[in-house]
């Protein structure tokens, strides 16, 4: 016990060290560039690198037998990236099936001259295809795309489906992918769907080619990707152009039970820091790139069902479901008195109010048991979070996160406080201001 606290102190100390250093050091204000395969896809309120980085390397000074790292909320994989930077092993997971996708291409193979050849490939048939057929149906498709732009998307996709190799075609799904998001006529200053302006569409339809952007996108990935494969090659990480360690990405829930019982040292992650609709509506982000994709590359769990309107994805995400939320949110109540709190507050609100943040603080709890039932006793845990609200009312996420975790017998090690300079999110919405700051919670799990 003693050598447990002493190395939770040793931890504590190092990472306050780099801000009494500088008290914005973990703002990450001049190194929060992207690099490498960070670069493939533009996902939202993306996390920082060399912040993950770095956060991991000063919990391996001090617990030098991590080796496993865990994120149940992976998102694009920057923490994935991070731990294979460290020749770590990795499991992730996430509830939306792009999510998925964008990892699974980042994880390699590094077939970088390979590629090159097989991309050229592709865009060549594309480019050759003079069908007019669009190839995909759903609703809302014309709304979100103009028929010249559509055909061309269809070319791409004819062209990727015509390759042979399951890793090629999620590379290029990818780029696809990002290749929708910057030529439907959604906007991209937000993460929601908006329509542009009729003179915007207009414009935009005479000068905007798929095929170009699609050619662009994976030049600038494959360089990405070669560049990530040297620096891992440089560290002895790379075995016949495969990341050395194990890296797993898997499709679930989160709140479902953990089928790795004790299996991971170090758990990394940064879940949604309210429902999807009122913070980051990352399925609604998701949609329209997904609607060109095979979803059979992504994962044997993604079929048309995760497509049946703009918000399923998110109504499968943390606080998505709304029905009897105030009910079940009765086991929250019981272990956080920061929530007990929040919700008095918002008695006399709008009920739609109290709903949402029980609907959310519902499913970050049932995460809780499965989460820490996966990691070894004893683990470190790093939790990026940030506060929001909701009316004219501050929701403390880290302090309630803290209370559902402290009543099942996890201690805090330390917090870390940090602006957010560059993380890419929405400012303002219609029922709440937004986190101008993140809290970083270094947690450890106690014994069992």
């Amino acid at each position: 016990m003693i050598k447990d606290q002493t190395s939770s102190e040793e931890l504590k100390q190092l990472l306050n060290s780099y801000s009494n250093e500088n008290t914005d050091f973990w703002s990450f204000r001049d190194r929060a560039e992207r690099e490498h395969t960070h670069v493939y896809f533009q996902y939202p309120a993306m996390m920082v690198p060399k912040m993950q980085g770095q956060l991991i390397a000063a919990v391996r000074k001090v617990a030098p037998g991590t080796n496993h790292i865990f994120d149940p909320f992976v998102g694009s994989g920057t923490t994935m990236a991070e731990a294979m930077m460290q020749g770590l092993n990795f499991t992730g997971q996430d509830i939306n099936p792009l999510a998925i996708l964008i990892c699974r291409a980042k994880m390699g193979p590094f077939y970088d001259q390979i590629l090159q050849k097989k991309l050229g490939i592709i865009i060549n048939a594309a480019r050759n295809d003079h069908n007019t057929k669009i190839d995909i149906d759903f609703p809302g498709r014309d709304k979100w795309f103009q028929p010249k732009i559509a055909i061309e998307l269809s070319h791409i996709r004819k062209a990727i489906l015509n390759e042979a190799e399951l890793w090629c075609r999620r590379f290029c799904w990818v780029a696809l992918a990002e290749t929708v998001r910057l030529t439907s006529n959604s906007r991209t200053s937000t993460f929601k769907l908006h329509i542009r302006s009729e003179d915007d569409i207009k414009k935009r339809d005479a000068t905007i080619s798929p095929i170009n952007i699609f050619e662009t996108i994976t030049k600038r990935n494959l360089t990405s990707l070669a560049k990530q494969k040297k620096t891992l090659k440089d560290k002895g990480l790379i075995v016949d152009d495969q990341y050395r360690g194990y890296v797993e990405i898997k499709h679930c829930d989160t709140a479902k039970p953990a089928y790795n019982v004790n299996s991971y040292d170090l758990l990394v992650t940064s879940p949604p820091y309210g429902d999807n609709g009122t913070t980051v509506p990352y399925g609604q982000h998701s949609y329209l790139p997904l609607q060109w994709i095979d979803l059979k590359d992504i994962d044997d769990t993604v079929g048309a069902e995760w497509l049946k309107t703009t918000k399923e994805i998110d109504s499968r995400s943390l606080g998505g479901a709304k029905d009897k939320a105030l009910e079940a949110a009765s086991d929250v109540q019981g272990q956080s008195k920061s929530f007990r709190q929040i919700m008095a507050e918002l008695k006399d609100e709008p009920k739609d109010r109290s709903v949402r943040v029980a609907a959310f603080y519902r499913d970050l709890n049932n995460c809780i048991d499965p989460i820490l039932t996966s990691l070894k006793p004893k683990a470190y845990m790093i939790w990026t979070v940030g506060n929001r609200r909701v009316g004219n009312h501050p929701i403390p996420i880290d302090q309630i996160l803290i209370e559902l975790l402290n009543a099942r017998g996890a201690v805090l090690v330390t917090r870390l406080q940090r602006a957010i300079p560059t993380k890419r999110m929405a400012l303002r919405n219609k029922s709440s201001s937004t986190m101008r700051s993140e809290v970083v919670l270094v947690m450890k799990k106690g014994d069992e």
